[in-house]
This record gives C-alpha cells, sequence and structure tokens, in this order.
C-alpha cells in the first residue's frame, strides 16, 4: 500500500484508531505497521502499534512501540501516558511514574497528569506525596472530579474521615449523577459510624449503576452493622451473582487492609463482619460503640459454648484479648475459628518424613521476620539454640527486607521465604523438610497462617510467644507459659497441653542497642518539670477502664503529663476527645513519634513510670522500659494476656510493682507520683538487678526451652501423647 500522500497517511492512521476505539487490535496494529513501513518516522503510527499490542496482550511489544513512538516525539503526551500505564501493569511504578513526571512537566497546565502521579504514589505507598499532588491538581482546576474523587477516598485510607468526608460530600452535590462520587460518600460514612447514611449513599450509588458489585458489598457491610443480617447476606449473594471477580477483588482489597493472608479467610458473615469493624474502632480508641461490642462478643462466646460453629474473622480473636472477656470466653472464640480453619483444609495432614538424623529439627513459623517488634525477640533466641542438639529451620509469611531479616536469616540453619505459597504449599515445605517440633510464633495474627497449622505437617505443633491466649488442640499440640501466667484457675480452659518454664516464659534480646545519650524533655515535646506517666503500648491495648485511672492521676498529680506512642490522628483526636471528657486538657497528652529502635529505647529515659494496660498486657514494651531502667507497673488480670506483664515485672525483680487489682494499680500509682524517693529507689533497684535477673538472662531462657523441646521429643518418640510438664529450673540458678 502507498502512504506517499500525506492525506492517504492520515487516513491510514484515522482508521487504525478507528478500529483501535472499537476493539479490533489486531486489524488497528496492521493498519498501523503498514504506516510504520511506509514512515518508519512516524511517532503517531508506533503509538497506534503499541496501543493496539496492548489491547492483544502484547506488552512487551507494546512498550518496545510505545518508546520508539517517544524516542521520535518526545512530546506525545498520549504515547507517554500509555507507556506509564503499561509500566505500572508491569509492576514497574517507579518508571511509571518518571513518564508521568514528565509530563507534568511538559504540560504543566493539565492537571489529568497531577492525578495520574498521585494514583501512582499511592501504589508506591507514599500517600502524602500523593495527596500533595491532588492538593496542587485543585489549586490548579478546584472542580476536577478524579482529584477531588482520589483525594477524599485517600483521606479515608489514611484516617483522616472528617476530611474526607467533606471532599465527598462536595463531589456527591456537584455530581449527582456520579455513582463513583455516592460510592465513597457511602464508604467514608460507613467508615464514620454513621451506618444509616453510608445505606443511603450506597443506594443512590446502587440507582446510578446497578450491577456494580463493590457497591454492593459495601451495601451490605452498611447493613451489617445495622444488623439487618438477612438483607447483608443477600447484598453478599446479589454481588456475587452480578460480577464475581470484582466481589472477590473488594474481598481480597479489604482482606489485604486487615492483614489476613487468604482473602477466603475474610469472613462474609454479617454478624462477624459488625464485631470485626468495632474492634476496628478499638484499634483507633473509638469507644463509642464499646458497650455494643463488648455484648457482643460475649454473646457470640456463650452462643459458640451452647452450639460450636465455625468462625471465619481471624481479627476477631486478637484485638478481642483487650476487652473484658473471661478465659472461658476466650477459648470458645479459639474454639470456632479452629473449627472454621480445619474444615476449609480438609484432607489429609501433609506427609511428616521419619526422623532419619541425630537432632531435632526446630521450625519456626512467623510473619514477622522483618523490622517487628517481635522479630528482636527472635534472632537472639534462634541464634543462640544448641547446634549440637538442633537444627533451626525458619519459614517467612511476609516478606521483607532489612538488617533485622538478614539477622534472622544468620541465626537459622536454613530460612525459607513461604509468603507466597499456599498453605498447602507451605505444610507440604515443612513436611519435606522432615521438621520434628514446628513452633508457631503469630497465632492469629495479621498474615499468619494457622492454615498450615492444621494440615499437621509436623509431629508436633508448639505456641509460642505471639498470641497470648488459646488456639485449640486443633492447632495446637503444646503451649509455652510458666507458672504464673497461667495459673491453676485459669488451665481448664485449654485444650492444647501446657509447658510451665521456670521464673517466666517471656525471651529477651540481651544485646539491644540502647542510644548512647539521653534526649533532653524538651526535645521529646515534654515539660522540664513535672511527673512523667508514659504507656507505650499499641493503640488497641488502651481501653475506657485503665484510661480512666490514667486521667484520674493526672488530675491528681498537678503538672503531670501521659506520655503515650503515637498511633496516628485518629487515635489523637480519640483520645485527646476522651480526655477533656474526663476534665483533662488535652496538651497534657504527648504523643511520641516512631523512632529507630536504639533512640527509643533511650528516651525511656524522659520518663519516670511505665503505666501498664489492664486486659491486655505491654509484653516487648515492657521488658523495653525495664531493659532501658524505666520501672513498670502492671496489674494481674484474669487471663493469659492480663498475666504477662505481671510475669515479666516479677522475673526482673520488682514484685512490688504488681497491683492485686485496678484499685491497687491507681493507690500505687498515685502513691508512687507523690514520693519522688520510692520512685528513686525504684529505679536504683532496677538498675542493680538488670545484669542478674532472669528477665534479661537469655542464655537461660534458650537453655530452658532446648529442654522444654526435648522433653516433648522424648515423649513422641516413646508414643505417647503430649501432657503438660514443667521445666525444673537448673540446679545452678537462682532460687
Amino acid at each position: 500500500m502507498d502512504y506517499s500522500s500525506g492525506g492517504s497517511m492520515d487516513s491510514a492512521l484515522e482508521r487504525a484508531a478507528a478500529l483501535l476505539h472499537r476493539g479490533e487490535h489486531a486489524g488497528a496494529e496492521t493498519m498501523a505497521l503498514g504506516v510504520a513501513g511506509e514512515d518508519p518516522a512516524c511517532a503517531r503510527a508506533w503509538f497506534l502499534i503499541g496501543a493496539a499490542r496492548h489491547g492483544q496482550e502484547n506488552p512487551d511489544a507494546a512498550l518496545l512501540a510505545l518508546e520508539r513512538a517517544l524516542a521520535l516525539d518526545p512530546d506525545l503526551h498520549e504515547a507517554r501516558r500509555a507507556c506509564a500505564t503499561l509500566l505500572l501493569e508491569a509492576k514497574r511504578p517507579r518508571e511509571a511514574l518518571a513518564q508521568i513526571e514528565e509530563l507534568v512537566r511538559r504540560r504543566p497546565a493539565e492537571t489529568d497528569f497531577l492525578v495520574d502521579a498521585g494514583f501512582i504514589l499511592e501504589e508506591l505507598g507514599e500517600p502524602q506525596a500523593a495527596l500533595a499532588r491532588y492538593d496542587e491538581a485543585l489549586r490548579r482546576a478546584p472542580g476536577d472530579f478524579r482529584a477531588r474523587l482520589n483525594r477524599g477516598a485517600l483521606l479515608a485510607r489514611l484516617g483522616r474521615l472528617e476530611e474526607a468526608l467533606r471532599d465527598c460530600q462536595a463531589l456527591a452535590r456537584s455530581h449527582v449523577g456520579s455513582a463513583a462520587a455516592h460510592y465513597n460518600l457511602a464508604d467514608v460514612l460507613l467508615r464514620l459510624g454513621r451506618y444509616a447514611d453510608a445505606l443511603a449513599a450506597a443506594e443512590r450509588a446502587l440507582r446510578l449503576a446497578p450491577e456494580k458489585a463493590e457497591t454492593l458489598m459495601l451495601r451490605g457491610l452498611a447493613l451489617a452493622m445495622l444488623a439487618r443480617d438477612e438483607e447483608a447476606r443477600a447484598a453478599f449473594a446479589q454481588a456475587q451473582r452480578t460480577d464475581a471477580a470484582a466481589a472477590g477483588n473488594y474481598r481480597a482489597a479489604a482482606a489485604s487492609a486487615a492483614g489476613v493472608a487468604v482473602p477466603q479467610r475474610l469472613t462474609l458473615d454479617p454478624r462477624q463482619i459488625r464485631l470485626a469493624r468495632l474492634l476496628e474502632r478499638q484499634k483507633q480508641c473509638d469507644w463509642a460503640e464499646r458497650a455494643r461490642l463488648v455484648d457482643g462478643m460475649r454473646q457470640l462466646a456463650a452462643d459458640l459454648r451452647r452450639a460450636p460453629a465455625p468462625l471465619e474473622e481471624m481479627g476477631l480473636y486478637h484485638t478481642a484479648l483487650s476487652l473484658p472477656l473471661t478465659a472461658r470466653e476466650q477459648q470458645a472464640l479459639a474454639q470456632g475459628l479452629a473449627i472454621g480453619i480445619v474444615a476449609q483444609v480438609g484432607g489429609s495432614p501433609a506427609p511428616a518424613n521419619p526422623a532419619g538424623y541425630r537432632k531435632i529439627r526446630l521450625g519456626f513459623l512467623s510473619p514477622n521476620f522483618r523490622e517487628h517488634p517481635s522479630a528482636q525477640l527472635q534472632w537472639r533466641q534462634l541464634a543462640l539454640r544448641d547446634r549440637a542438639r538442633f537444627e533451626v529451620f525458619a519459614y517467612s509469611l511476609h516478606f521483607s527486607e532489612g538488617p533485622l531479616r538478614q539477622k534472622i536469616v544468620e541465626s537459622c540453619d536454613v530460612f525459607r521465604e513461604a509468603s507466597d505459597l499456599g498453605d498447602g504449599d507451605i505444610a507440604a515445605l515443612i513436611a519435606r523438610d522432615g521438621i520434628d517440633i514446628l513452633v508457631d510464633l503469630a497465632g492469629h495474627f495479621d498474615f499468619s497462617r494457622p492454615g498450615v497449622l492444621a494440615r499437621r505437617p509436623a509431629p508436633l505443633r508448639v505456641s509460642y510467644l505471639g498470641l497470648p491466649a488459646t488456639m485449640d488442640a486443633a492447632l495446637i499440640d503444646y503451649r509455652i507459659s510458666d507458672a504464673f501466667t497461667t495459673p491453676p484457675e485459669e488451665r481448664p480452659f485449654w485444650s492444647e497441653k501446657l509447658v510451665f518454664l521456670p521464673d517466666t516464659f517471656w525471651i529477651y534480646n540481651d544485646r539491644e542497642e540502647i542510644a548512647g545519650s539521653r534526649p533532653a524533655r524538651k526535645a521529646c515535646g515534654l515539660p522540664e518539670n513535672g511527673l512523667v506517666f508514659c504507656s507505650f503500648n499499641a493503640s488497641y491495648k488502651i481501653e475506657p477502664d485503665v484510661f480512666g485511672v490514667w486521667m484520674r492521676l493526672l488530675l491528681q498529680v498537678p503538672g503531670s503529663v501521659l506520655w503515650l506512642l503515637d498511633g496516628g490522628q485518629a487515635v489523637r483526636r480519640n483520645l485527646s476527645r476522651e480526655a477533656a471528657v474526663r476534665g483533662v486538657a488535652p496538651e497534657r497528652l504527648v504523643f511520641a513519634p516512631r523512632l529507630p529502635r536504639p533512640e527509643h529505647l533511650a528516651r525511656h529515659a524522659c520518663a519516670d513510670l511505665f503505666l501498664d494496660t489492664f486486659y491486655c498486657n505491654a509484653h516487648t514494651t515492657a521488658t523495653d522500659a525495664l531493659w532501658a531502667g524505666l520501672p513498670v507497673l502492671t496489674c494481674a488480670g484474669d487471663t493469659m494476656a492480663a498475666h504477662i506483664g505481671a510475669s515479666i515485672v516479677r522475673a526482673c525483680g520488682l514484685p512490688e510493682l504488681v497491683a492485686p487489682n485496678q484499685v491497687g494499680y491507681e493507690a500505687t500509682a498515685l502513691r508512687l507520683a507523690s514520693r519522688p524517693e520510692d520512685l528513686a529507689t525504684l529505679r536504683a533497684k532496677l538498675a542493680g538487678n538488670r545484669a542478674s535477673c532472669t528477665l534479661f538472662d537469655t542464655a537461660r531462657r534458650v537453655h530452658e526451652l532446648d529442654r522444654a523441646f526435648e522433653t516433648m521429643w522424648q515423649r513422641h518418640l516413646l508414643g505417647l501423647p503430649p501432657e503438660s510438664f514443667t521445666v525444673p529450673r537448673d540446679a545452678g540458678a537462682d532460687a
């Protein structure tokens, strides 16, 4: 075909574009290739070739064509934008962003490119940079629909809900016919707990786009929160029928946000959804519906005791440990989760290889072999394990990079990254490795895989650290504890067998580095004078009972402040509001930003007394404080999660800081705050104990664990079933 005439060539390009628009990608490519054959320097022809190849799912060839188009005409914005799209699909977001930023530079008046840049920055996990791009787009064009839509959705994900609401309301008013605008508004209203309003907004979106599976799913969530459970189930079922893939994507995104490794483990049961979402509010110290949450969890536990049934929602358990539930109620929830997990597994357990070697093979399973507080506890004990008796394997369930992960890798004989494998494949891998004792370090936590435990890939399964509660014998054979953390009255509520270590089961890294210089109080945002109460617990552990005590202490100790770990804007806002309700000026709450670990440990010196939480104590956080020289006041509660703080403090040689109840806790805190000489005495005692107390004797704890593992394995070799036992204290150990 002869394209020597410019007009004919333009006509051919128009026909190629028309074919592309109609979805006739092969025909469009042939037409555009004809033009490029006659005029290899025709940038638009190469752009159309790239777009046609993209439509035929040939991304590599498409990218080459687009790059050739840009080499011929760097200002061909369609080609550059298409190139960015391909790079993003190829999981090369940095390169995609570079293309869009070049468009922003070349065409600064076009806000579309700023919005594109914001979207890619969100994909890169840089929300503040993304927000800046959306803000810039709106400064240039206040009515830009995409910028306002994306900004509102991002603000919602960041927890800045009131700002997000303003954006979404404005967009829904200005674009009454936009289903997307009403969908985003419904999402924000749902997050705010305005369930009836969220339902109304979702139904407006559905009138505009009736077949939108995502909106049907969101409508189902609103109905679940309104306790209209049958209607919620119908909405979820309709979403599945309408677009199973879209409904699945919605569920997968929600699972990822919740830290659930397997989307199918995210429930569609309305009651479980309702309780899980209320627990999410607890993480932000939003207690508006806490009574509803506690009553709902107790009723669920009661129902499960009467008629054991499967639970699908893992998040119902871990965060619920911050609620005033009994050990019996916790056991009912654990049993429900175990039933659900075992039911999903089905089939036979992974075949374990018979032991054909002298050493015991220990496998450690965790999603936290990365920059994570629990990983600080692990690398040292893995490294200290007696290699004459044990081989150490680790199975990582959440990929990450960094120096802490590298320490863990170096502390193991074999380290396997298993995060991309399914539960069955992980279990088969563990079985092929011939693991004798599989030690789960996470429990029902973000990105954990209890389905691996249900497949019994090793002869013995042990729970250590991780979840401070029962997991049920269907998943675990032995739980490692100590006699104080699991007292006799609690033991009937464990179906797994208990192994009691001397003194405390808790382990710490005795090589933790503390930065050399203590920061000034002023540098930490603290007053130069006045008592500093401190609690660096995770925000979900802070609940109204303990917060009420803290606020009464601030009211009774003039000039005092409460120093908390910064849990984000929503946590700051909610706790400041709760302080004001209790008559305390919000500025007396000081929020500590996250710092590198050595600097974080060093700043403990600026505090006077660490105050523990009630229902789920400080664990690593308490040990950090004691290691840094800060006395910890705790209160022994009624469950394992509420006993660990006391076990830790006792093992540090400070039993006087274990209050018998909440009243005693408050009285002790007030006495210590009023008598600085008593606090000074406690600091001196703690400093003297650090070198000799059992809490920080990591080698001793590892030796005790080794003896526990050997006893378990010897029982197994003798054909004996798991049984509870106590690891005796070494003859030479301190009494």
